[in-house]
């Protein structure tokens, strides 16, 4: 007897003519109209049919063989790191029928199935580390196999779980929902300043969930209803992804509106000025690039004409910077706008400030129209997270880690770093193109800044530890294109790098030559400043490579986090992180499989090069301020 029987041909329900079945799903067929959906049609019944979602509770046991069912439940052995005895605790005890399965009672457990079980859960938590390498060789096919793998997940104290474990959980790898929900439950103890930390590869990793409701999806949101900080990036990096992402955009659209259905008044008038800016800015820049199309074509008349369109756009009265909701930008200072001389025409912005605990200076913008800045929010965010690794080992590398976020498709906005300087800049005041090869240029430029010795030596300071550390990060993350006019310097001495384009070890061509033929940027000029001049030994040089060294290893003891947070970017769209494939610099730049003696020798071989070779960058620098190549 079938537990329903089929229905007829003519039956009502089959001659209809057509099913409204819901069609809202992942959305990976952007032609939801025409998209198919299929039906299940079951007699009815005055009782639910469901399937069930458990066979029975598992039982553990040293006393009883596993059953051969549960021997064969996982598709290869268990890592080497959980021993056998381990696995073969798990199984379901049948007796002779193959279809029954024998329920038994807790009170049933023995004191030493009782003992069996605390052990159990004990040892395994010394592999915590290896758990995703255990899920992989699960076969998730078989349902037993399951079955165990969600009792001893549900034995799981989530505590006992690192970050870096929980978020490796939630890659693409692991579809699970007992396994997703797990890691979501150790995100619950998060602070809110780690969970901005993680929040960019969070929202992401939204894309791989099974279902647009999900423990990651309600997790998100309400840790943004319960911080307005939280909240406030939330909007602008969901947002961004449904103005610019077809294939996922009903997904983060139903989770965008259910955070604005809870997020109260005041920050929904806070979005629409902000919303009503990012527009307003956006039309200008367009009408901006139809009237300069060419990089050389800006004249004279050029900041009268972004001055007249800037006074009749919609802009509001105020608004919070997106990049920074504790900056609120007021009267937009028409006489210190300008359009900047790059190809894509960004608008150099200044507002009035308005009255925050942070600013008191003009607020500076840099928006920019056709140029998708996500990758560049990676690289400053990865930044971010390097400087914490190095705060907990007190190393303080002076790191100015500007904001920068997408605002919507190939839009967004950049923060203007004050009394700060390209290195072309500079060495362009000191003899014009050929500025380049002047070992003291910036030397001399840093001590015009600071006349005053003993403020000069706490300059120089600055600059070693800021060049160490953007030397360290731009050598881990493979950072290319890095010429003189991406590479600035503050009034105070901190050396920092912008305009991340190419990642990963992508290095930028020109006329089919790699231009870029050492690690990382480390030239004359720069060790000039630190005193290391024609091979002399110096104390500030030194102070350089052990500063670097350390800055190196302490990035090493957390490779498998950085890994991680890159690969949970895989769905982001950027054409240089795309495939697990791409992960393979960074391993090989933290030097992963090398104990670590050799991993210092090797990055202290990497210094000897760039020492070396960096007449080879003072060349490419001249060609790039003679040609104008950007």
């Amino acid at each position: 007897m079938h537990m329903w029987s089929y229905p007829d041909l003519e039956d009502e329900a089959i001659t209809r003519p057509t099913y409204l079945a819901d069609k809202l799903s992942s959305a990976t067929n952007p032609d939801i109209a025409d998209s198919m959906a299929i039906s299940f049609l079951l007699d009815r019944y005055s009782f639910p049919v469901v399937l069930p979602n458990h066979f029975s509770a598992s039982e553990c046991s040293t006393n009883v063989p596993p059953s051969t069912a549960s021997s064969n439940a996982l598709s290869s052995s268990p890592p080497s790191n959980i021993s056998s005895a381990h696995s073969s605790s798990l199984h379901v005890k049948q007796d002779s029928s193959p279809d029954t399965v024998l329920l038994r009672s807790p009170s049933a457990v023995t004191n030493t199935n009782r003992a069996c079980l605390k052990r159990f859960h004990e040892e395994s938590i010394h592999y915590a580390s290896n758990l995703p390498h255990y899920l992989r060789n699960v076969n998730w096919m078989n349902r037993r196999a399951v079955e165990d793998i969600h009792w001893l997940l549900g034995m799981w104290d989530a505590g006992e779980l690192d970050v870096t474990v929980a978020l490796e959980l939630l890659s693409m790898d692991f579809a699970d929902v007992t396994v997703r929900g797990l890691a979501v439950q150790r995100l619950e103890s998060l602070s809110n300043d780690d969970v901005l930390k993680y929040l960019l590869q969070l929202v992401q990793t939204l894309k791989v969930e099974p279902y647009h409701d999900s423990f990651l999806a309600r997790y998100l949101i309400q840790r943004a209803l319960r911080s307005k900080r939280i909240g406030h990036f939330f909007f602008w990096y969901v947002r961004s992804e449904v103005a610019g992402c077809p294939y996922f955009r009903q997904r983060m659209a139903v989770i965008l509106e259910a955070y604005l259905l809870g997020c109260g008044q005041a920050m929904l008038d806070s979005f629409t000025q902000q919303v009503q800016a990012v527009d307003a800015l956006q039309e200008v820049a367009i009408l901006i690039k139809k009237l300069y199309p060419d990089k050389t074509d800006l004249t004279p008349a050029t900041p009268l004409k972004l001055q007249e369109l800037l006074k009749n756009c919609n802009l509001p009265n105020e608004f919070l910077i997106p990049f920074d909701p504790r900056i609120k930008a007021g009267r937009i200072l028409l006489d210190k706008c300008k359009v900047m001389a790059s190809k894509k025409k960004p608008l150099w912005l200044e507002f009035s400030p308005m009255p925050s605990p942070t600013s008191t200076t003009p607020v500076g913008i840099i928006f920019k129209q056709g140029d998708d800045l996500r990758q560049d929010m990676l690289i400053i965010q990865t930044l971010v997270v390097m400087d914490s690794i190095w705060q907990e080992k007190s190393l303080d590398l002076n790191l100015v880690p500007y904001g920068c976020i997408s605002t919507g498709h190939n839009i967004g906005m950049i923060e203007i770093v004050r009394d700060a300087a390209t290195i072309a800049t500079i060495q362009g005041n000191f003899g014009g193109t050929i500025g380049a090869f002047r070992n003291d240029a910036l030397f001399e430029w840093l001590k015009s800044k600071c006349p005053l010795q003993e403020i000069h030596y706490k300059t120089v300071e600055r600059f070693v530890k800021s060049c160490a550390g953007y030397c360290v990060a731009t050598y881990v993350l493979g950072i290319g294109d890095r010429h003189n006019d991406n590479i600035m310097i503050t009034d105070q001495g901190n050396l920092f790098h912008i305009d991340f384009g190419h990642i990963l070890g992508n290095r930028k061509r020109f006329l089919g030559m790699n231009r870029e033929r050492v690690p990382f940027v480390l030239t004359p000029d720069f060790l000039y400043v630190m005193g290391r001049s024609k091979g002399r030994t110096s104390l500030y040089f030194q102070r350089f490579r052990d500063t670097c060294t350390q800055a190196y290893l302490s990035l090493r003891a957390h490779s498998r986090l950085l890994i991680t947070l890159f690969s949970l970017m895989l769905l982001t769209g950027i054409p240089e992180l795309s495939a697990a494939e791409d992960m393979r610099y960074l391993r090989e730049a933290l030097q992963d499989e090398q104990v670590e003696a050799e991993a210092k020798e090797h990055f202290l071989r990497q210094i000897a090069v760039c020492e070396n070779e960096g007449w080879k960058v003072q060349a490419n620098w001249w060609v790039h301020m003679v040609a104008g190549i950007k």
